[in-house]
């Protein structure tokens, strides 16, 4: 984020304040100098535990864990992108955008060429290619609902009809209903259903279109991405889908078009399709923010739908989810059930029967293996292992595998510790990096996920005081403060704080990087440790930080203690238990060193 975008959304916030923003969606009381508390609008609850802080300019509940500034509240209650909260409230509160001059005339001309395509090919639907949505087993409600259509055969009908509207070619080319060849312009959907794609805020902003000729290929053409089309932002049918989502708290993801429409049809109406290969993080995002707490990936059964569930099951803002797999019998498609006179039941018995996620996981490693065979057994380990280990303390997904590969593979649990230390050791020499002053640093490839889980939640407690101290500073200091945070603790390679010091280096901004955090799945607790930190005055930040920083290398320190003291039991060669033995105290030095910082 440069200096300019820095400023402005500086200048929203001064001019907006939190509480007037949240007081428009939520009854607030006043509870405390500069604090409110209302009911939470994002879950039902009859004690009020949704806090705003006018000075932090943050809201939060303590009970589901949303909140966040004046744009995440607006993304979150509105279901709207960043982009959209930022040109809403600087046009209510009189700041100009630069950057985005020119550029929302050029999407509300699109947003309206693309309505005019719709109604172009809503009004010819009908003979073959209304008989064929009908052969699939679609009634005229669904067809309405979803705004089914049909380009004709012809390579200009849509050209004359947008020239008709006063549309230019080149404006119907921007759109992305028209193609351009030689300077030559043509119809880009002809002879096909078409299909609208809608943004979370149900404007048309592309079009699919399936083949009616078994000749034409590709079988389903898409739209080209254009500034309001990216479609791994997107998913099909999530405007239809989202208040389902809402209320039962749960998603069907799909990979096809018909299949949600189908799912729609025969009652599951919470249903989704990605409009690529397998789910993105950023339509996990949206479907986060419709508060799924369930994911159910409904993917072919074919190769390619056992790596799409892979993919999308290894993302990291998949960790928020309870997630499971849907297979169906005989290796059918979701839309296949429509014709079927138990098709619903079915579908209803293949969501109940869905693998979670771990047994999902563990079939896929072991898929064709003999599990009585060494080689065999290593193979699934490898298979496993990113998932086997977690910089989160209390990875619900990581203790189960752990537990199914115990069992599956009979492994003792210190077998498998074992295992994953060795996989995870680094590769280099004796010598380790030092500190200034001749310590050694904190271990900078340490294993954050296999030391003691008391000292993994204090690391990521620690780690996160001192992000909430640089979230207290101005935007235009943000990365100047950031980069001596991390000339002054080393953050270890997959800690939080690393992960924090990669998105600064971006210069993403404060709000962005938030953003990031409650993809990784730790937002909510970043929030609640900056609503619980106590004001303190600007002067004094760097007090603060050199304390915080302290406490923080402390625990960095003792993980390295930890791991140097398992190391230790576990060697009986002389000079590996001396260089260890030393080793061990110069980490004793200086965790003692860190300690007279801050208790002085």
């Amino acid at each position: 984020m440069d200096d300019q975008s820095a400023h402005v959304i500086e200048l929203i916030r001064s001019r907006m304040p939190i509480q007037e923003l949240v007081g428009r969606y939520v009854a607030l009381k006043p509870s405390g100098k500069g604090t409110w508390k209302g009911l939470c609008p994002f879950h039902q609850e009859k004690t009020p535990s949704f806090t705003v802080h006018e000075a932090k300019g943050l809201c939060y509940c303590f009970g589901c864990k949303n909140g966040g500034d004046i744009f995440a509240f607006l993304q979150k209650i509105e279901g709207i992108e960043f982009r959209e909260a930022l040109e809403r409230l600087a046009q209510e509160t009189g700041v100009e955008l630069p950057q985005y001059r020119g550029r929302t005339s050029a999407r509300k001309e699109a947003l309206q060429v693309l309505e005019l395509a719709q109604a172009y090919f809503r009004s010819h639907l009908g003979g073959q290619a209304l008989q064929y949505l009908q052969a699939r087993g679609l009634t005229p409600e669904s067809i309405e609902r979803f705004g089914l259509g049909y380009a004709p055969q012809s390579w200009d009908s849509l050209i004359k009809y947008l020239h008709s509207q006063g549309v230019s070619p080149q404006e119907g080319l921007e759109a992305g209903v028209l193609m351009e060849r030689e300077g030559r312009f043509f119809d880009r959907f002809r002879h096909r259903v078409t299909f609208p794609i809608l943004d979370p805020l149900g404007r048309i902003v592309a079009f699919t279109a399936r083949a009616l000729s078994k000749d034409d290929n590709p079988k389903y053409l898409n739209s080209p991405e254009t500034v309001l089309f990216k479609k791994n932002q997107l998913l099909y049918g999530y405007p239809q889908a989202r208040a389902s989502i809402r209320e039962r708290q749960r998603a069907v993801v799909v990979e096809g078009l018909f299949d949600v429409i189908a799912l729609h049809q025969m009652g599951f109406t919470e249903a989704v399709a990605v409009l690529g290969s397998s789910l993105s993080a950023e339509q996990a995002h949206l479907l986060k923010r419709a508060d799924a707490a369930e994911l159910y990936f409904s993917f072919d059964a074919d190769e390619a739908g056992r790596k799409a569930t892979l993919q999308s099951l290894n993302l990291e803002i998949a960790k928020s989810f309870v997630v499971h797999a849907v297979l169906l019998e005989g290796g059918k498609d979701p839309g296949d059930l429509l014709l079927q006179p138990d098709g619903k039941n079915r579908y209803e018995e293949a969501l109940r029967s869905a693998l979670p996620e771990v047994e999902y996981r563990f079939e896929e490693a072991a898929r064709g293996l003999d599990l009585r065979r060494a080689e065999h057994k290593q193979k699934v380990l490898e298979a496993l292992m990113p998932r086997l280990v977690s910089s989160e303390p209390f990875d619900r997904v990581v203790e189960k595998l752990k537990a199914k590969v115990i069992g599956a593979l009979e492994l003792s649990p210190r077998a498998l510790e074992d295992y994953l230390a060795r996989s995870r050791e680094p590769r280099r020499g004796r010598s380790e990096a030092r500190a200034p002053g001749g310590l050694p640093r904190p271990d900078m490839a340490a294993s954050i996920g296999l030391n003691r889980p008391d000292l993994t939640e204090k690391r990521l407690l620690r780690e996160l005081d001192v992000i909430a101290l640089l979230y207290s500073v101005p935007e235009e200091e943000f990365v100047q403060w950031s980069l001596y945070v991390e000339d002054h603790t080393w953050p270890p390679e997959g800690s939080l704080l690393a992960d924090f010091m990669q998105a600064a280096r971006l210069e993403q901004g404060k709000n962005r990087i938030l953003k990031h955090f409650e993809q990784r799945g730790e937002g909510a607790r970043l929030i609640d440790v900056l609503m619980k930190s106590p004001s303190f005055e600007r002067i004094n930040l760097e007090a603060h930080l050199t304390v915080a920083m302290a406490r923080v290398r402390e625990v960095y320190y003792e993980m390295r203690l930890d791991k140097l003291k398992t190391q230790l039991k576990s060697t009986s060669d002389l000079d590996e238990v001396r260089a260890l033995t030393k080793d061990i105290q110069e980490v004793l030095q200086a965790i003692e060193a860190e300690r007279r910082v801050y208790k002085r």
